[in-house]
C-alpha cells in the first residue's frame, strides 16, 4: 500500500474513533469515561447509552459502576422508583440529550473530513511514487501554496526551481509527447524567447554559428568581376551587402559597367586595396588581376578567386595583373595576413567648392577599435589642428565598439578631469565606471598597465610614452566640431556625440530624427559545449544624466525623462541622440546611379592612365576635369556599357535597380521614386 493508502486508512481508523469520543463528552446525566481507560469498542458505548436512555440511571464521574479491564459490565443498581416513572424520566433526560449528541456527532464528522483532506493533501505531493502524482494532479490548495513559496524563495531558490522545472518539462516532452523532439532545437528556441524579453541585443550563439567566425587572413584588396551580380552570395551575404560594410573613403560600387567587350575581357578589377596590405606591395585600385599563383581566373567565381588569394598568415601569394595604361601584366608577391580594417579610412581637408578657404578639416570615423584613440590623434594631427576653424567628424553608419576609444577622443577635445558620463550595471562583468577626460585607466580593458602603455590585446599595435596620454590636442572654443550621424549610429559613436551635445561643444547633424538608440555595453561569455551568450552588462550615461538606450514597451518607444545641457538645452533621456540639425543630402538619383554602376571608379581609371597623380593632397576636380567626366559618361553610353536611357524611361527600372545597389544608393533611389511619382500624379 502507497503513502496515501495508508493515509487514507489511517483517517478512516480515526473517525471511528473521533465519534465515538464525540459520544462521551457532554452526555449529561451518564457517567464520563476517563480518555486513558481501555475501551473495547464502541458497541458497548452505545449500549451503555442505551442503558441510560432506557433506565434513566445517571453515573458518577470516576467512581461507581464501570466497565471493568476485562471489558464486562458491572451490575446497574436498580432504581426503587416505579418502572413507569423510571421511564418517562429516563426518556426524557435522553430527549434533552439527544441536541447535544448529534452536534458533538456531526463536529467530530467535520473534523474528520477535513484531517482526510489534508493527509490526502500531504500525500499527494509528498509521496512522487503514487498515481496522482504521475498524472499530473494538482489540488487549488497546492497551487495557492506552490506560489506562495515561489514568491517567497531567495533569487538563488528561483534560479535552482526554475533549472528543475525547465529539466522536468523538456524530459516529460521527451519521455511522452506525441512525436520525437529535438531537444537541442526546443533548448535554442526556449532561450531565443527567453532572452528577448531582456533587450534586442542580448542573445545566444550557437556553436555552428561561432564555427563560422573566422579572421579574415589575405592580401588585404576586394577584387570585383565586371558585370557581377550584386545579389551573388559571398560567405552567405549578398555581394551588395558585403561591399556597404567595408570602410572606404567612397562608395564601393555594387557591380561594374557591363557589356560585350568589358566581359571579354575577363579578370577580376581590384576595388579596394589597404594601406599596410596588398598597396604597400604595389596593387592599386582599378588593377585587373590575371592569375593567381599561375592559375588563371578569367572563368572562376568571386568565391573561388577569394579562397585562392585567402590562405595561412605569413606565406605569399603570387599575383598577375594588368594596369590601365601599362603596356605589360606586372606579377608581384603578396604576404598574407589577418586583415584589420582601419577605424579611420580617411583625415583631410575639405578644399575647391566646399569651403572658401583650407580650414574645414573631415574625419571619416567607421568604427571604435582598441587602437582608434591612437588613430584619431593621429588623423588631427596630421591635417595641422592649429589652422583648423572647423572639423567634421563622420559617424555614419558607425555601429560602435569600445567605450574606452570613445573616452580617449573624448579626451582630445576636453581639458584633463572634465566630467564625460558613467556607466552602470548590476552584474560582476565589470564594476561601475566614471570617465573623467584625461583620467584612463586601461587596466580592465587589456592593457598591460595603467600608464597608458605597453601592447593593445589581440592587436599588435604599442604605444610609446606620449602615444595616448589623455592631453587636449585641440579646443572645440576655437574650432567648431560638426559630428555626422544617422540611424545606424549606436553605440560608443552614441557616447561621443553625447559628450559633445551635452557639454554644448558640437553640432549634431543627420538626415535621420536621431540614432540608433544603444547605449550599452556588451561582451561574449563562452558557454559549455562550444556556444556563446552575447550579454549586455551595463548601460552608459552622458554627462546630463540621460541614457541613450531606447527602452520599448509593446512596440512602442518610451518618451523618457528630460534633462538639460550645459548651457541648458533640453536632451531626452532613452532617445538615442536627436539631431541638433537635420539635413537633407543633396544628391540624385543619376549621381546614384553612376556611384552603384562603379562609372567613377572606371573613370578614375583612365584618368590615372593618363595623368598620374603624385600627391592627392595637391589633387583638386576643375571645371575641365568635370567636362572630361561627363565626355566619358556619355561615351559608355553611347558604347552600350552604361545604359541610363532605359532607366529613365521606364521609372519601374529604377524601384528594380534599387534592390541591386548598396543601401546607401538604395534608399535616396527609393526616396527619388516616390518623389517623382508624386510629381507624375
Amino acid at each position: 500500500m502507497n503513502r496515501a493508502g495508508r493515509n487514507v486508512a489511517m483517517v478512516l481508523v480515526f473517525s471511528q474513533v473521533s465519534t465515538c469520543i464525540s459520544l462521551h463528552i457532554d452526555l449529561p446525566h451518564r457517567r464520563r469515561l476517563p480518555l486513558h481507560h481501555p475501551v473495547p469498542s464502541c458497541q458497548l458505548q452505545l449500549h451503555h447509552f442505551r442503558q441510560s436512555l432506557l433506565l434513566g440511571h445517571s453515573t458518577k464521574d470516576g467512581s461507581g459502576d464501570s466497565f471493568s479491564d476485562d471489558g464486562q459490565k458491572d451490575e446497574i443498581a436498580s432504581s426503587p422508583e416505579s418502572p413507569t416513572k423510571t421511564f418517562q424520566e429516563g426518556l426524557a433526560r435522553g430527549i434533552s440529550a439527544l441536541p447535544t449528541a448529534i452536534a458533538s456527532f456531526g463536529a467530530g464528522s467535520v473534523v474528520t473530513i477535513v484531517l482526510s483532506m489534508i493527509s490526502f493533501h500531504q500525500s499527494l505531493y509528498n509521496d512522487q511514487n503514487n498515481y496522482y502524482q504521475k498524472v499530473g494532479v494538482a489540488s487549488t490548495v497546492g497551487s495557492v501554496e506552490n506560489k506562495k513559496a515561489s514568491l517567497d524563495d531567495t533569487p538563488a531558490q528561483q534560479k535552482q526551481r526554475a533549472v528543475e522545472l525547465y529539466r522536468a518539462i523538456l524530459g516529460e516532452l521527451d519521455q511522452r509527447y506525441v512525436d520525437d523532439i529535438e531537444p537541442m532545437a526546443m533548448f535554442e528556441a526556449s532561450t531565443r524567447s527567453m532572452l528577448s524579453e531582456l533587450d534586442p541585443y542580448t542573445e545566444y550563439i550557437p556553436p555552428q554559428a561561432l564555427a563560422k567566425r573566422r579572421p579574415t587572413v589575405g592580401i588585404g584588396a576586394f577584387v570585383m568581376k565586371s558585370g557581377s551580380n550584386p545579389e551573388e552570395l559571398l560567405d552567405g551575404k549578398s555581394l551588395s551587402t558585403v561591399l556597404s560594410r567595408i570602410p572606404s573613403a567612397v562608395t564601393m560600387p555594387t557591380q561594374f559597367l557591363s557589356g560585350p567587350q568589358l566581359e571579354s575581357q575577363g579578370g577580376f578589377r581590384v576595388v579596394l586595396s589597404l594601406d599596410g596590405y596588398a598597396y604597400d606591395a604595389g596593387l592599386r585600385v582599378g588593377d585587373e588581376i590575371l592569375a593567381i599563383d599561375d592559375h588563371g581566373v578569367a572563368d572562376d567565381t568571386l568565391e573561388s578567386v577569394r579562397g585562392l588569394l585567402m590562405g595561412p598568415p605569413g606565406t605569399k601569394v603570387k599575383v598577375s595583373f594588368k594596369r590601365p595604361g601599362a603596356n605589360r601584366p606586372q606579377t608581384i608577391y603578396i604576404e598574407r595576413k589577418p586583415v584589420q580594417f582601419p577605424s579611420v579610412p580617411y583625415a583631410g581637408i575639405l578644399r575647391n567648392g566646399y569651403t572658401s578657404d583650407d580650414s574645414i578639416g573631415y574625419i571619416r570615423l567607421h568604427h571604435f577599435g582598441l587602437d582608434t584613440g591612437l588613430l584619431m590623434k593621429k588623423a588631427i594631427q596630421s591635417i595641422q589642428p592649429g589652422s583648423l576653424k572647423g572639423l567634421i567628424i563622420d559617424m555614419r553608419d558607425n555601429s560602435g565598439g569600445e567605450l574606452l576609444s570613445a573616452v580617449q577622443i573624448s579626451s582630445l577635445f576636453f581639458p584633463e578631469g572634465t566630467y564625460l558620463g558613467s556607466s552602470e550595471g548590476k552584474g560582476s562583468l565589470y564594476p561601475d565606471q566614471t570617465y573623467l577626460s584625461g583620467k584612463l585607466d586601461l587596466t580592465q580593458y587589456g592593457y598591460t598597465s595603467s600608464d597608458n602603455r605597453g601592447k593593445i590585446r589581440d592587436n599588435d599595435v604599442s604605444f610609446n610614452e606620449d602615444s595616448m596620454d589623455g592631453k587636449q590636442i585641440l579646443d572645440p572654443d576655437s574650432t567648431r566640431v560638426a559630428l555626422l550621424v544617422n540611424q545606424k549610429t549606436a553605440s560608443a559613436s552614441e557616447f561621443l556625440a553625447g559628450v559633445f551635445q551635452d557639454l554644448d561643444k558640437g553640432v549634431i547633424i543627420g538626415s535621420d530624427e536621431s540614432s540608433l538608440g544603444k547605449g550599452i555595453g556588451q561582451r561574449e561569455m563562452s558557454l559549455p559545449f562550444g556556444g556563446a551568450l552575447k550579454l549586455t552588462y551595463h548601460e552608459f550615461y552622458t554627462p546630463s544624466g540621460r541614457c541613450v538606450e531606447r527602452r520599448h514597451q509593446g512596440g512602442i518607444a518610451q518618451s523618457g525623462k528630460v534633462f538639460l545641457t550645459k548651457n541648458g538645452r533640453v536632451v531626452h533621456d532613452r532617445r538615442g541622440i536627436e539631431v541638433d540639425y537635420k539635413a537633407v543630402p543633396e544628391s540624385s538619383v543619376l549621381s546614384a546611379l553612376l556611384s552603384s554602376s562603379g562609372t567613377y571608379y572606371e573613370y578614375a581609371d583612365e584618368v590615372y592612365s593618363r595623368f598620374p597623380i603624385e600627391d592627392v593632397n595637391t589633387f583638386f576636380v576643375d571645371d575641365s576635369m568635370y567636362e572630361d567626366f561627363r565626355s566619358f559618361v556619355l561615351r559608355e553610353q553611347k558604347s552600350g556599357h552604361l545604359k541610363l536611357e532605359k532607366v529613365f524611361d521606364e521609372l519601374a527600372n529604377i524601384s528594380r535597380l534599387s534592390l541591386e545597389s548598396n543601401p546607401k544608393d538604395s534608399r535616396l533611389i527609393q526616396q527619388s521614386v516616390a518623389n517623382l511619382r508624386e510629381k507624375l500624379e
